[in-house]
């Protein structure tokens, strides 16, 4: 007795197909490589060591400062109850700002810690 996979959210059953694989031992011809491009998740404020997914390196990131979410939530308030002369403040502290994580070898953004 065979089993049917269930359908998926379309509907209809999937078809699949086996693929003899050689035995042991011989060598595989004809393969392909396949690159996978995996989701870095970087929340820290500082570089941090991991693997670039893009150039597959051994890495500490460089990090930069960028305006976010925070920043602004942080400038609209100080206005709001009165306090504009320092509602600026906020854009030159960098504790206030999201971090970008890129990869020194390929500049390739791996993720950004955002505050908010």
């Amino acid at each position: 007795m065979t089993s049917v996979p269930p359908p998926y959210a379309g509907g209809q059953s999937m078809n699949y197909q086996q693929v003899p694989l050689p035995p042991p031992g011989q060598p595989i011809y004809g393969t392909q490589t396949v690159s996978m491009r995996v989701p870095v998740v970087i929340l820290g404020n500082y570089p941090m060591q991991c693997t670039c997914p893009q150039c597959g390196r051994q890495i500490v990131t460089r990090t930069e400062k960028k305006i976010g979410l925070l920043t602004w939530l942080l400038f609209g308030g100080l206005l709001f109850i009165g306090f504009w002369p320092c509602a600026c403040i906020p854009f030159c502290v960098d504790e206030c700002k999201d971090t970008a994580h890129y990869c020194p070898s390929c500049s390739a953004l791996l993720g950004v810690g955002k505050k908010l």
